[in-house]
């Protein structure tokens, strides 16, 4: 029978995570690789596009001592530490954890099957995933997802799941303007714990095996669980629905754990301009550029959005080179995203782009 590997990372600081999330997207293999960490200490996670001045209020993070890393996958910036879990789920080229065909666009829709089975299961009975970068609960964000496909095949989900802390970036961190629509960042946080306290009582039902017993709910300890504990505790529940839900037997991933280096979560910035940031559905972009008045010389495409890190690497080189004038520079963009393997989250206007470069260049 297909297998589905189960990587335990130790409780681990946020970049550890990060770590061998990138080196189970460039992993050679045939079965999929689930990656569950449960998170200590605090960190700001920057999503994979993120500009880190604009995202985040730099001095303030500095101040509380707070490091920043750099997630796998795109999205926005969160806060994590003991009590968040982090899973990654890395498919190697070739590999077909559920039925296809289904293109780029639609693995974020596959994958996230197994995490809403196992966030039911850990408390949040009406998990949902309504097509943006977080999954809801009710009218609670009890999650945040993401995903990467490589330029080789390999293709991945990135989730953050609030256990007993909720995710969300202090208003004092921020460094983005408010956004016209309200409902971009999704419902109000939430943790597992809150909902599974919240939940009416099920006299006749015993706990799910391996979750933590809410206070007052049948089955409870007379001490509730540390936070770690319970996000521990947490891990295998998600690894077993995802088992279930994919149809695969569960087996350890027995080989040292690889790491890669890290994302890098500041630039050098020298030289470029900047186009300030614009409204889109999943938050703002923004363009970094360098030019000589009438070509780009170099660019850099960032935000929120999510996209696969090779398309847009490969975008921005296409670019290089490019007249400064919007049809010539529509034409690459949507060149790049008609490619395979390519997809975009968040953006429902490729146009942005052309024009936010433009706003780069003007005087």
């Amino acid at each position: 029978m297909a297998r589905l590997l189960h990587a335990r990372l130790e409780p681990c600081p946020a970049e550890r995570f990060t770590r061998s999330a990138l080196a189970l997207l460039d992993r050679e293999g045939v079965d999929p690789v689930l990656l569950t960490a449960p998170l200590t200490g605090q960190a700001v996670l920057l999503g994979r596009h993120q500009r880190a001045a604009s995202a985040i209020r730099l001095e303030a993070a500095r101040a509380a001592g707070l490091p920043l890393v750099r997630r796998v996958g795109g999205g926005r910036a969160l806060l994590v530490g003991e009590g968040a879990l982090g899973v990654f789920l890395a498919v190697p080229p070739g590999a077909a954890l559920v039925p296809g065909p289904f293109g780029a666009d639609k693995v974020l829709n596959r994958y996230v099957r197994g995490l809403l089975a196992g966030l039911r299961a850990g408390g949040a009975r009406s998990a949902a995933w309504f097509g943006r970068d977080f999954v809801s609960s009710g009218t609670r964000r009890v999650a945040v997802v993401s995903q990467e496909t490589t330029a080789g095949g390999a293709t991945a989900l990135e989730a953050l799941v609030a256990v007993r802390r909720d995710l969300a970036l202090p208003p004092g961190l921020r460094g983005y303007p408010e956004h016209a629509d309200p409902r971009v960042e999704g419902p109000p946080p939430a943790t597992l714990a809150a909902l599974r306290a919240e939940a009416p009582a099920r006299p006749a039902a015993a706990p799910q095996a391996g979750v933590p017993a809410a206070e007052g709910q049948p089955g409870a300890a007379a001490t509730p669980p540390s936070p770690l504990a319970d996000a521990v505790a947490m891990a295998d529940v998600l690894a077993r629905a995802y088992a279930a839900a994919t149809g695969r037997d569960l087996e350890p991933f027995d080989a040292p754990l690889p790491e890669a280096p890290p994302l890098p979560a500041l630039e050098d910035e020298a030289g470029l301009s900047r186009s300030g940031v614009a409204e889109i559905a999943a938050g703002f972009v923004e363009v970094l550029l360098r030019h000589d008045g009438a070509r780009v010389q170099e660019v850099r495409l960032r935000g929120d959005l999510m996209a696969p890190a090779a398309t847009l690497a490969a975008l921005e080189r296409a670019l290089v080179g490019c007249p400064l004038e919007r049809t010539a520079l529509g034409r690459r963009v949507d060149a790049a995203f008609a490619g395979p393997g390519a997809f975009v989250h968040g953006l429902t206007d490729l146009g942005l782009l052309p024009e936010a470069i433009l706003a780069a260049a003007a005087p």
